[in-house]
């Protein structure tokens, strides 16, 4: 097998690790999310859903044609690291990029964030690949979740500032991937 982009670093992890990847991840994002989110979690809302139905729509659009999917690793149930994402995962996680936003920042200090993010996702996907909890498919691999990362994150602020056009904005970009990865409605569920 091919090891991409990061195959030099080798990482040994243990038999039974694997299994609790996903588990391990829910738990370390709901800890960070006491540590360092918002209180007010209620303005986030909104977004939170999109960022969960935003991961749903994936599932559904992909379901014949994977780019990437999330593996069980000896959970008893496939699903269950799809729900731990949808559910924890990405609106905690959205819940924790938004409370702390530069707003009144320059530019480049929100780019700065936008790519601390993005190296955070993609340090976690990393892992997630080598421990077997993540593969890729269809020609996808950690570059383009790098690509797609930093997408998600602006995405996720306009939607925050301004839901429609954020709505709006994800159609072209949702339809660019389709068309790049041969994603059509015959490959759907």
């Amino acid at each position: 097998m091919n090891d991409g982009l990061f195959g030099i670093i080798k990482l040994n992890i243990k038999k039974g690790a694997k299994s609790l990847v996903a588990i391990a991840y829910s738990i370390l994002w709901l800890l960070a999310a006491i540590k360092f989110a918002d209180r007010n979690w209620e303005k986030y809302y909104p977004t939170l859903l999109f960022a969960a139905l935003s991961n749903c729509l994936y599932e559904l659009l992909c379901y014949q044609h994977q780019l990437w999917q999330m593996e069980p690793n000896g959970l008893k149930v496939s699903m269950i690291p799809i729900l731990l994402l949808v559910l924890i995962g990405m609106p905690v996680s959205s819940w924790i990029y938004l409370s702390n936003y530069p707003r009144n920042s320059k530019l480049l200090r929100q780019a700065y964030y936008i790519i601390f993010f993005t190296g955070v996702f993609v340090l976690l996907e990393f892992v997630s690949v080598k421990c077997g909890s993540i593969t890729y498919h269809n020609g996808w691999n950690l570059l383009w979740s790098s690509f797609f990362d930093i997408i998600m994150f602006v995405m996720l602020r306009i939607h925050y500032r301004k839901p429609l056009f954020g709505l709006m904005m994800s159609i072209p970009y949702t339809g660019l991937l389709m068309f790049i990865f041969d994603i059509g409605f015959d490959k759907m569920k």
